[in-house]
């Protein structure tokens, strides 16, 4: 079946379906479906299409996506020496595994053995 036809047959059970759900009170659906000429095989075939496809419109329209639910990424450039001078003494130091961040004071300090 061709996406035309199927539209075209969802949009004539939707319709049925409809009916079938504002049918008088006190009559059951199998009732209904029996007046109609309609098979209960094919009825409860459509219905099951027809939820899923109003589930699809539903949930494109009212549940965001996950990319538009994450919060955007920015990254600022921080510029840093690759080595420190030796005299020189480190405010903060951060390690991790893999790598080793030193914040340095800018006072120099003297080591044993300088004046």
């Amino acid at each position: 079946m061709d996406k035309t036809t199927h539209e075209v047959r969802l949009a004539n059970w939707k319709a049925l379906i409809e009916r079938c759900q504002t049918r008088p009170k006190g009559q059951t659906a199998k009732q209904w479906l029996d007046a109609n000429g309609i098979s209960s095989k094919q009825y409860y075939y459509w219905l099951r299409k027809v939820r899923s496809d109003v589930y699809k419109q539903a949930s494109a329209t009212l549940i965001p996506s996950e990319e538009a639910m994450l919060p955007a990424v920015s990254f600022a450039e921080i510029p840093a020496k690759d080595v420190l001078p030796t005299n020189e003494a480190s405010a903060v130091v951060i390690k991790t595994k893999k790598s080793t961040i030193e914040i340095p004071t800018n006072k120099t300090i003297k080591t044993e053995g300088e004046v």
